[in-house]
């Protein structure tokens, strides 16, 4: 059970660091472009895109030495593993029941808009 845990935390540490990473590229191709960075630098895409794989990995070390952090994800993954989740049926139902709700409420709140524009019209016109 601890090594299928630890999976699930280097997992989610992994997907934390290409997110990171990820984001890291997009701001700064686009701060490149605002501040015009990349007519001066040669191969601007390049560095960048090493760069922010360099701060990935780094933050992805950083994760997985911290036993706070550890600690922190063991927990959460062992509660999740506690969740008893809702299986096909009362997912549709409770899906139908939303949407339901959310039809019921749309339609009054158009009726009682449409109410109201009638009153205001009365009282301008």
């Amino acid at each position: 059970m601890e090594n299928n845990q630890q999976k699930w935390v280097n997992l989610s540490y992994v997907a934390a660091s290409l997110l990171l990473a990820y984001v890291l590229y997009v701001m700064a191709t686009k701060f490149s472009v605002v501040f015009d960075v990349e007519g001066r630098v040669r191969s601007l895409d390049k560095i960048l895109m090493v760069s922010s794989v360099v701060i990935g990995i780094l933050f992805f070390v950083g994760l997985s030495k911290s036993e706070t952090t550890n600690n922190f994800m063991n927990e959460t993954v062992s509660e999740v593993a506690k969740v008893t989740w809702p299986d096909n049926e009362e997912t549709l139902k409770g899906t139908v029941a939303v949407l339901i709700a959310v039809t019921l409420a749309g339609v009054f709140l158009w009726a009682l808009d449409n109410l109201w524009l009638y009153v205001i019209g009365l009282v301008i016109g």
